[in-house]
């Protein structure tokens, strides 16, 4: 392997190293870091084993109806994704890509312990029972990468699926009749409506309001409209406090390494906490390190709410009026070239407030573990399709449309990215002229 090194005379150093290959994948217990080495750990995985020639991908890009997307799906098998496709038809329709395996032992969601040589993979799902929906009765399809799995799926799918909140948000906007506009279905993607406070909420203000210290904090939630808006302190006050909350649910059992690891991991938790908050019992809920003492979910949340009071006052100052979610949620655009340092903010496009959170259609995840205010991940695009109108599309993208640092394109999408004004990719040569600016020629 041939590895940069600005000290060698040409330019770079060669290394050896061993890969350990079985038949069940790579060996990675001695080159992931933390695992245990006493034990032969693989990776299998399952794209590299039903690889095509092509990703499939490109073909896309002929398609003419929602048939030809279907069967351009069943050889993309190099990722796993959700598609949710229309054409001028009428027709529209869901479908999941990949490759997942049938096991005949274990479901890939921990080790799997091997004691003799037969293959517990015995196939793969068929394309035609992967997870899909076609000509929808209620007129839409939508994903929020939640799970879609009925009790009577006869396989195992996953166990790695979003919650559910920002689908339940869609159904709201998109059930009830009517033609929905592109205006519409522009502004349904910054819908900052938060699904999981507004389920979950009551409780935790009532917790609050009924300890002296937190009772502010918790006058703010019961006036609150649910949107995690930057001018807001409600969101500020129910996202610390939920996130304090959910350490002292689990950190006891788990301990402070594994605890912050699950934090991060949402998906594995989350909905089932929300249950759990609503049905008021657990025995997740007594810290099993206070002996005598038998912890209710009324006594979390009010130490939650006090670490949230310590910390949102030393951060931003004592009164919980002053907590706006845009000052603790923020999104940072940066070029690849300087991704931190000096020379970051002039290259990059800066830390900007933003509304949403991981549980908003307006998605801006925030991880429950962050260590900063920064957002971790938000749309890479937001677009708007009529198929009835040849000459462009509404989009918008963080940032700009130029790769080239020093363009003034570079950058100059991120005040509508973050305002939400409406952008437009024309088609036609001649709309395409009327509306150009400037002009970028390549040459050989």
């Amino acid at each position: 392997m041939k590895i940069k090194d600005k000290d060698n005379p040409k330019g770079f150093k060669t290394e050896k190293i061993v890969i350990q290959l079985t038949k069940r994948g790579p060996v990675v217990s001695n080159v992931i870091k933390g695992l245990d080495k006493e034990k032969v750990i693989t990776v299998r995985w399952s794209a590299w084993e039903s690889m095509q020639p092509s990703t499939g991908m490109d073909y896309l890009l002929k398609a003419k109806s929602v048939k030809d997307v279907k069967n351009i799906l069943k050889d993309v098998t190099i990722i796993g994704l959700n598609f949710v496709f229309a054409d001028i038809h009428g027709d529209i329709a869901f479908q999941t890509s990949c490759r997942i395996p049938i096991r005949s032992k274990g479901n890939g969601s921990i080790p799997f312990k091997v004691t003799d040589g037969r293959d517990n993979w015995s196939g793969w799902i068929p394309y035609d029972e992967m997870p899909q929906k076609y000509q929808a009765e209620k007129g839409w399809v939508g994903t929020a990468n939640h799970n879609v799995i009925t009790k009577d799926y006869p396989y195992y799918y996953s166990s790695w699926f979003a919650t559910s909140y920002r689908y339940q948000r869609m159904t709201e906007l998109l059930d009830p009749p009517g033609i929905k506009t592109v205006d519409d279905h522009w502004n349904f993607q910054q819908d900052d409506l938060n699904v999981l406070s507004r389920s979950i909420f009551p409780v935790i203000a009532k917790a609050l309001i009924s300890q002296e210290e937190t009772r502010k904090m918790g006058e703010i939630l019961n006036n609150w409209d649910f949107r995690d808006q930057i001018d807001s302190p409600a969101p500020s006050i129910f996202q610390e406090t939920y996130r304090n909350l959910v350490k002292q649910v689990f950190i006891d059992e788990l301990g402070e390494e594994v605890g912050s690891f699950f934090l991060g991991n949402n998906y594995f938790w989350q909905e089932r906490l929300g249950k759990m908050i609503k049905d008021g019992e657990s025995d997740w809920f007594d810290n099993i390190s206070t002996q005598d003492k038998k912890e209710t979910l009324t006594d979390l949340i009010q130490m939650a709410g006090m670490d949230t009071l310590k910390d949102l006052s030393e951060r931003i100052g004592k009164d919980p009026k002053d907590w706006l979610w845009g000052k603790i949620h923020q999104i940072e655009f940066l070029n690849p070239v300087r991704r931190s340092g000096l020379g970051k903010g002039f290259l990059g496009g800066g830390i900007h407030p933003m509304a949403g959170s991981g549980d908003t259609i307006y998605r801006a995840l925030f991880p429950l573990n962050h260590k900063d205010n920064l957002v971790e991940g938000s749309a890479a695009a937001r677009m708007v399709m009529d198929l009835s109108d040849q000459e462009k599309v509404v989009a918008v993208i963080p940032g700009g449309v130029d790769g080239r640092t020093f363009s003034p394109h570079f950058t100059d999408q991120v005040e509508a990215y973050m305002s939400g004004e409406k952008m437009y990719w024309w088609f036609s040569d001649e709309k395409i002229k009327e509306n150009a600016v400037s002009e970028l020629l390549f040459i050989p």
